[in-house]
């Protein structure tokens, strides 16, 4: 059986591995007093056990009577971790019940949780039938059998069940409508009237064709009309503006005004429901302080009259260490295991102490690491007697189960990695353009008139009572001329940057003196370009380092990166190490915003020459960047023989003399450090690669000396 094939069956195994908990003693004991009505606490829910418990919870749910369990946590920081342990012990559909980030009348235009909040409300509450099968804009009003929120979104107001259906408008495909009275509607209740829907809550009108971005919807809707007639109904992609799905009918909900949203989210809930609250103690705090940090927590429900609305319905509470005493109180066979060392040689060891074990799960997140930790714990006891098996997913944190002797580790526990999060945006609109950037009174240049000021946006079209306004740039010039720039038109004004110290005047409208300025721009340029292609012709007849970059241990670290690389990650590894496989100097420049991944692709590049034999220096303009990049580096590398160093003035002089020593003898593979660097006592034994972060801040000396 190949190791791919392995680790799947282990991973169907986990998904199994909640029905242990269904023949424990105190859990039929929770089971019978959630169906009884009554309450219970449950004590020693110690690491990811509680999504375990949770899943079995759910199952037997499903079985008994369809209705939510509803899971109560402090905060919603940890909602996405428990998400992910859940979909580790079985294939459930959770919904969230998210909470807003900002509070009513703070001039947010939209937030996101709104449309998270509404769409779970309209599930809840079947606010019109279920369209047809292929709809996708409408969530299937089904109960949903698990709700996952916190405390803060608990707390805030939600719209009784009657103004959710009377601010909810059902079309369908073949409907009358009057289109005059169905915008006037829209605009009405908070939507806004755009050249281009970009973000819910906007509508477009062109013509026989009404496209609508509902607050509630993942895509927005094109209805397209015959006369009066509605004759298509297709969501479409905001980017490409391609139709992906026909629909027979869909329904709108308008934003509900906040001083009428007075309802609590219980009261959409079936009397049947349980509720999951886990560590209640820290929920009231939570609660508490969050309603302290609102200038007016009077809008927000109350801690107290939240908890009395769970205690309504039958509700577990689940502690590592339970506080109050209960008389249904439940304790099952769960303990936490021990911080391991995060060294390669200890955890073996460490892994061994599970020797009496039936069953030990190492959970990673990708194929690459399953191979890569196989190979490193190949020579265990527990590999050699059968017990240690590896599945991919994602484990926040391990735990045993005493009684079936089973236990759970996840692979960042081993070496002490932490996971940063890709947050994905929900809804993706257009690339928001350059000149928001701007500020009246900055220096642009009009790629026709030359230099000028901007004086801010004017809405200017409005003719004979026409409504068709659009934003234009005003551009003050010379003498106080000044041209108006259609925002449609961006493209043609660019903020000016310039390395003179005096201002420059403005231009003159109608002169020849920027089209001469241009010509001697042009000129400039092209000879520039002449010597930077002389100076790149000698760099390249210079011999430089062929690397091997396809080897083993190379896709097995390209593995190990946790997370999905974007397309443009992969074009620029790809051509970073095209140009690290000729044997010539590489210059090359990354350029990306911040989240782009820049530094996963130095440190691959880093791997790259350290598996070829070669040194890697990393120059850093700070020293807070220096130890930022070192632990990066460190955790990204802690798998693998790699030794790295740093150089800063957060070094002591011993520990500078010892990775200055290294670094002669070979036995340094990677040092990051600052300017301290460049110094002539820094010498390499066999330097391959040089990394610099933040180029433009250091000096052509520094460049030259390294």
């Amino acid at each position: 059986m190949s190791l791919a094939s392995a680790s799947l069956n282990q991973t169907d195994r986990l998904r199994e591995l909640s029905r242990c908990l269904a023949t424990q003693h105190d859990f039929v004991r929770l089971v019978a007093a959630l169906q009884s009505g009554t309450s219970a606490t449950l004590d020693g829910i110690w690491g990811s056990s509680c999504a375990l418990v949770v899943a079995e919870l759910v199952r037997v749910r499903e079985t008994i009577m369809p209705a939510p369990l509803v899971v109560v946590f402090p905060n919603s920081n940890v909602i996405d971790d428990f998400v992910d342990d859940l979909q580790l012990f079985g294939d459930i559909s959770a919904e969230i019940l998210s909470a807003r980030l900002t509070e009513p009348g703070k001039g947010v235009i939209h937030d996101d949780a709104d449309g998270d909040r509404l769409r779970l409300l309209k599930r809840l509450t079947a606010v019109s039938p279920e369209s047809t099968a292929e709809s996708q804009q409408r969530a299937p009003h089904t109960v949903p059998s698990l709700i996952i929120t916190s405390i803060q979104a608990l707390l805030q107001p939600v719209p009784t069940r009657e103004t959710l259906t009377a601010n909810t408008r059902l079309l369908h495909t073949g409907q009358e409508v009057e289109l005059e009275s169905l915008l006037a509607w829209l605009v009405d209740n908070g939507f806004h009237n755009s050249s281009a829907v970009e973000l819910p809550n906007e509508f477009s009108i062109r013509g026989g064709i009404l496209d609508v971005y509902a607050p509630d919807w993942v895509l927005p809707v094109r209805i397209e009309l015959f006369g009066d007639e509605i004759s298509s109904l297709r969501q479409f992609d905001l980017s490409t503006q391609r139709s992906s799905g026909n629909l027979t009918e869909i329904d709108i909900t308008v934003p509900v005004p906040t001083n009428i949203s007075q309802a609590h989210f219980c009261s959409y809930l079936p009397a049947s429901s349980w509720f999951f609250m886990v560590e209640p103690e820290q929920i009231r705090t939570e609660g508490t302080q969050y309603l302290e940090r609102l200038e007016r927590p009077q809008d927000q429900h109350h801690v107290p009259g939240t908890l009395k609305h769970i205690s309504q319905f039958a509700h577990i509470t689940a502690s590592q260490l339970a506080v109050n005493s209960w008389e249904n109180a439940c304790r099952l066979p769960i303990e936490s295991i021990e911080r391991f060392s995060g060294d390669i040689e200890k955890v073996r060891d460490e892994l061994d102490q599970f020797s009496n074990a039936t069953e030990v799960h190492v959970v990673c997140q990708t194929q690459g690491e399953i191979e890569r930790l196989n190979e490193i714990f190949s020579e265990t006891q527990l590999v050699t007697s059968g017990k240690l098996s590896f599945s991919v997913g994602r484990l926040q944190a391990g735990f045993q189960l005493i009684s079936e002797k089973i236990v759970l580790i996840s692979g960042n526990e081993l070496f002490h990695r932490s996971d940063v999060r890709r947050l994905p945006s929900r809804r993706l609109g257009k690339t928001i353009d350059h000149f928001l950037e701007l500020h009246e009174g900055d220096l642009v240049v009009h790629l026709t008139h030359g230099i000028g000021r901007y004086r801010g946006l004017k809405l200017l079209g409005e003719v004979e009572g026409s409504r068709l306004v659009e934003e234009h740039l005003e551009i003050e010039f010379h003498g106080g001329t000044r041209i108006y720039v259609p925002s449609s038109k961006i493209d043609l004004i660019q903020k000016y940057i310039g390395s003179a110290r005096s201002r420059p005047s403005l231009a003159r409208i109608g002169s020849k003196t920027w089209v001469r300025q241009k010509e001697a721009a042009q000129k400039a340029a092209i000879d520039l370009a002449a010597d930077m292609l002389q100076l790149q012709a000698t760099r390249d007849s210079r011999p430089g380092i062929a690397f091997e970059c396809n080897t083993h241990w190379q896709q097995e670290f390209d593995a190990l990166f946790p997370y999905e690389e974007t397309p443009d990650q992969l074009t620029a590894m790809r051509d970073i190490r095209l140009d690290m496989e000729r044997p010539r100097p590489m210059d090359r420049l990354l350029c990306g915003d911040v989240g782009f991944g820049k530094t996963e692709m130095a440190i691959r590049a880093a791997f790259t020459a350290i598996d070829n034999g070669y040194q890697v220096a990393i120059l850093v303009p700070t020293t807070i960047l220096a130890e930022q990049h070192y632990r990066t580096f460190q955790e990204r590398m802690s798998e693998f023989p790699c030794h790295i160093a740093r150089l800063s003035r957060f070094c002591s002089l011993a520990q500078q003399r010892e990775a200055i020593e290294g670094l002669q003898s070979g036995s340094v593979d990677v040092v990051i450090g600052t300017h301290r660097l460049a110094s002539k006592d820094v010498a390499f034994q066999n330097l391959g690669l040089v990394i610099i972060d933040e180029e433009q801040r250091f000096g052509v000396e520094v460049k030259e000396r390294l």
